[in-house]
């Protein structure tokens, strides 16, 4: 279950304060039982950097990493950690003309944004796990997007819909346990009944 909560294990990696090139956290995560090449640790890390929860250090060599909390250690000259204007931070989520939009969980917050690199071939969305936050990247070239998502009605049900499911991919990531049909029709239940939707 390790593989698919890959935030939260590039989080604990860099912890210790100390950056790392993209080999040696992908080294260090197949310590922790992932089956992570250098490639599965840039891609990871890529997506976390367009949500500010890491940056990246140039190096005349290779790309160092840390966490944000660590930057101040840095030079302003070596930080690159600005999302690109093709990401959103959730306050400016295009969501229609729904601002500030949040979908809460329990004390799950999630937070959704547009990731205009993605095909219709890619996954309609992609979840990411840390803390209690996960981060929902959305693919509106999707046919799926393109053929039913055509008003903020059906925007809005959509959205709660990945919402719950995202939750509960968290919950079978987390859990110590195989979990049944009827536990995971549970899970997405009250996952349903627990959604509080906040704009």
């Amino acid at each position: 279950m390790r593989d698919e909560i890959p935030f939260e294990i590039i989080n604990e990696i860099l912890l210790d304060g100390k950056p790392k090139p993209a080999k040696e956290i992908a080294k260090l995560s197949r310590e922790q039982g992932c089956v992570w090449t250098r490639k599965d640790a840039n891609s990871n890390l890529y997506r976390m950097l367009r949500l500010a929860l890491v940056v990246k250090i140039e190096t005349e060599k290779i790309p160092l990493w840390t966490l944000p909390q660590f930057s101040n250690m840095l030079s302003e000259s070596s930080k690159i950690g600005k999302a690109p204007e093709t990401f959103f931070p959730p306050k400016d989520l295009p969501l229609s003309e729904i601002n500030e939009f949040t979908i809460r969980i329990q004390e799950t917050e999630i937070i959704f944004y547009n990731d205009s690199r993605m095909k219709p071939n890619d996954p309609y969305m992609q979840g990411d796990f840390l803390d209690n936050k996960i981060y929902v990247s959305l693919n509106k070239s999707h046919p799926f997007w393109q053929s039913f998502i055509n008003n903020n009605d059906r925007e809005y049900i959509y959205l709660t819909l990945v919402a719950e499911e995202v939750y509960v991919q968290n919950q079978v990531a987390k859990s110590t346990s195989s979990i049944s049909v009827a536990k995971l029709l549970e899970l997405r239940d009250k996952a349903m009944r627990d959604i509080a939707i906040k704009s």
